[in-house]
């Protein structure tokens, strides 16, 4: 049996203005680094066969906080340009309320048509980030299917995963909500079968 963490990166500046942050590589502010920590303080009696973060500062400065507070020997963090954030292209930095308002592929994008396929210019579709976790779900399923794992990523990208991991079809992706920075969400694996457990879980952070 194993129990998979999904944990979202703490807070950034752009998370705090509201802005899209995609694939641009924004680090965590000292709220963000905070959340981290506590984090780490719930995640301390942890035994993670393996910790996998995006690549993305952000993400790997969180795992590298959680990873600092686990007992020794302390597992290396393993970083997958494969967990990134879905890329909003030419609508990164752009705050989200503008998007909100607008009407038309805008508005779209965030996903108030639920068109997996929508893509914005310079960036990537819904449906080719749950592709892309799709391919990181199976590669966790193979590689730790009796031993616990982490994975720090973003909001979009835990919610692609979870759907990969849970067999779930791409549309549920709309129904995956809520990450917020620093959550904790835990996927049972027991013989071959995936349960969610806890979800967007910030006890921790109160």
């Amino acid at each position: 049996m194993a129990h998979w963490y999904l944990v979202r990166h703490g807070e950034t500046e752009w998370n705090a203005q509201e802005r899209i942050q995609g694939q641009t590589d924004i680090p965590l502010s000292d709220a963000g680094r905070e959340q981290a920590a506590r984090t780490a303080e719930r995640l301390a009696g942890c035994r993670f066969g393996a910790v996998y973060t995006s690549d993305l500062t952000r993400a790997h400065e969180t795992a590298r906080i959680i990873v600092a507070r686990l007992s020794e020997p302390r597992p290396d963090v393993l970083l997958r340009p494969s967990l990134r954030e879905v890329a909003y292209g030419e609508l990164e930095g752009a705050p989200w309320q503008e998007v909100r308002a607008s009407t038309g592929e805008l508005h779209g994008v965030e996903g108030a048509y639920h068109d997996l396929d929508l893509k914005p210019e310079g960036g990537e579709s819904f449906r080719e980030l749950l592709e892309r976790l799709g391919e990181f779900a199976r590669e966790l399923e193979a590689g730790h299917p009796d031993e616990d794992a982490l994975v720090v990523s973003h909001g979009g990208a835990l919610r692609a995963l979870a759907v990969g991991l849970l067999g779930l079809p791409p549309e549920a992706f709309w129904r995956m909500r809520g990450l917020l920075p620093a959550s904790v969400s835990v996927i049972r694996h027991d013989d071959g079968f995936s349960t969610l457990t806890a979800w967007n879980d910030v006890g921790h952070l109160l």
